[in-house]
Formats: structure tokens, C-alpha cells, sequence
């Protein structure tokens, strides 16, 4: 039996970068784990899957996929397929309990080609690549986040360090960079990848204006 990890786009309608057996493995399966079924089942629609498959969504407070979904699945050897909202499951989404789960029931996993937001903007920033660490969304309480972000500061001297924040807090890490920043260190803004609207600059925090970053999924990247 297979488990695929099918990465979803970025940015709505953006769907150059599927790969040529993603259409194929859709319309075989049945079986779905995903992240939210309503940000999922249109997508598989459009291409072609029917309204009755199954879709299995994440439990936020379990952190994890219920006990049935697991079973429904796994339980009748059924192949399968692990999405997320956008790009790639289980990389900075939701998804790893359920390769961990595919592994340990003897499943082949399958990782399909396509977008993760971290390395295409990783790629593009022009910041060292060779070591790099994702650390995810800061903190919310002040003084955890202040001494947060004065350890991302440090350790991008020598390892490129990639955050992210929600769209409603965007600005708010944006400002603290410019404010908390050592002026020299290299800042990266990566908007919504893919979109239209995507961009992605890269120039010192002294040279960064604090005029407030349109609203949409964004990463930070810092080094030298």
C-alpha cells in the first residue's frame, strides 16, 4: 500500500508546478488526510475527484489525525494520500503523525514534487543556504518574544534563519526586526509565493523601510 504526500499551491489558481502524475494519483484514491476539508475538497474537484471521497481532517487540539481516521485507513489497507493547506505536509504543516503512522504499518511513502514557501523563498533570498534552521512562529508573550528573536539575531551570523508569522501579526514581526535588528544583518521579506502579488527583497534592516507589508502569508529570512 502507498501513502502519497501531495504538496497543494501556494497561492490560489497557482498550479503550474504540479507534478505529472498529481492529477493521476488524485483520481485513483479515495482516501484523503488533510488539513481542512473545506480548503481541500473544491481543489480535488476541480480535478476531477469526486464529492464522496473521503476526507480526513486534523484535529487542532489533538494535534494530530482522530484514532477512526487512522483506522478507516490504515486499519482496511487502503492507499491514501496526506494534503495540506498550502505546499508541502509535514514541512512547517501539519503531517508527520501520519507518514510515522504509514511507516510503522508498512506503507510505501510517496513524496510527489512541489512547493514548500521555506525553500523557494530560501532559494531566492540570496542568503547562505548550506545551513539553514526554521524556527517557525515567535513566541506571543513580550519578554519570551523579545529574547526570541535576540537569539535569531545571533545565531544568523552564521546560520540563515528563517520565521513566519500569521497575515494579522505580519507587521507586527516586521517592525520588531527593523527596531530590534542589528542594522547590518540581512533581512529577506518572501510575500505570498506564487501569488500575483508575490515578492521577495533582500537588503540589509538599515535600508528596509518600516511602511507596513501588504497583507498575505509572509517569511522572514535573516544572515550575513
Amino acid at each position: 500500500m502507498e501513502l502519497y504526500i501531495l504538496p497543494m499551491p501556494l497561492a490560489p489558481d497557482s498550479i503550474y508546478w504540479l507534478y505529472p502524475q498529481w492529477e493521476a494519483v488524485v483520481q485513483r484514491l479515495e482516501h484523503f488526510f488533510v488539513e481542512r476539508a473545506v480548503r481541500v475538497r473544491g481543489f480535488l474537484e476541480r480535478w476531477g475527484k469526486s464529492p464522496t471521497a473521503c476526507l480526513y481532517e486534523y484535529d487542532p487540539q489533538l494535534q494530530d489525525w482522530r484514532w477512526e481516521a487512522y483506522e478507516a485507513v490504515f486499519g482496511q489497507r487502503h492507499p491514501a494520500a496526506l494534503l495540506s493547506e498550502a505546499g508541502l505536509p509535514g514541512v512547517a504543516d501539519p503531517g508527520h503523525m501520519v507518514v510515522r503512522r504509514a511507516h510503522a504499518e508498512g506503507y510505501q511513502v510517496i513524496p510527489l514534487a512541489g512547493p514548500s514557501s521555506i525553500t523557494l523563498a530560501l532559494a531566492a533570498s540570496g542568503l547562505r543556504g548550506q545551513s539553514f534552521a526554521f524556527r517557525g512562529y515567535p513566541p506571543l508573550p513580550p519578554k519570551e518574544r523579545r529574547r526570541f528573536l535576540q537569539e535569531v539575531f545571533q545565531s544568523a551570523h552564521h546560520t540563515t534563519q528563517i520565521l513566519m508569522e500569521t497575515p494579522g501579526r505580519t507587521n507586527r514581526l516586521f517592525r520588531e526586526i527593523l527596531q530590534l535588528g542589528p542594522p547590518d544583518l540581512l533581512l529577506c521579506v518572501a510575500h505570498h509565493l506564487t501569488a500575483d502579488t508575490a515578492f521577495i527583497q533582500t537588503r540589509p534592516i538599515a535600508l528596509w523601510s518600516a511602511t507596513p507589508l501588504p497583507k498575505g502569508p509572509t517569511l522572514f529570512l535573516l544572515g550575513k
